[in-house]
């Protein structure tokens, strides 16, 4: 099987697969009223922009699935540990920051920061699990 930064491809589509369908599951399920308010979106932008909207949501997921096994990569072991640390660091430094700065400019509710943020820190760890447990199984 192909490997991309010395990782499985399978493993990294899982990893990006499991990023989406959480972001399915914390903005359709879990907080889907409270963002949709906080947003500003309705159910009829929802539905006009439903196709963009999940093409470039699976895209970003497979890039930010690769970012973080290119991190990875970095790491001589893994480990389940290991895949957690560098998955928090990556939301810490990279993820909290670029949703931080667009709330800033974009004049958010803190509460819409929140849960955006909450949704890519579970995201991140679960990525980062996935590296961890998997990698060099694949």
């Amino acid at each position: 099987m192909p490997k991309i930064f010395g990782t499985n491809i399978l493993i990294i589509l899982l990893a990006a697969f499991l990023f989406f369908m959480l972001g399915w599951l914390w903005y359709g399920g879990i907080f889907s009223e409270k963002w949709m308010a906080l947003s500003g979106m309705t159910e009829e932008i929802a539905a006009e922009t439903m196709t963009r909207s999940m093409a470039v949501g699976c895209l970003l997921s497979l890039l930010q699935a690769l970012g973080l096994a290119g991190i990875m990569s970095m790491k001589s072991e893994g480990g389940l540990t290991k895949g957690l640390k560098v998955g928090g660091l990556s939301w810490l430094f990279f993820a909290l920051p670029v949703a931080a700065y667009a709330w800033n400019y974009e004049n958010s509710p803190m509460e819409l920061l929140k849960i955006d943020a909450g949704y890519l820190l579970v995201g991140y760890l679960v990525m980062g699990a996935v590296y961890g447990l998997l990698r060099k199984a694949g």
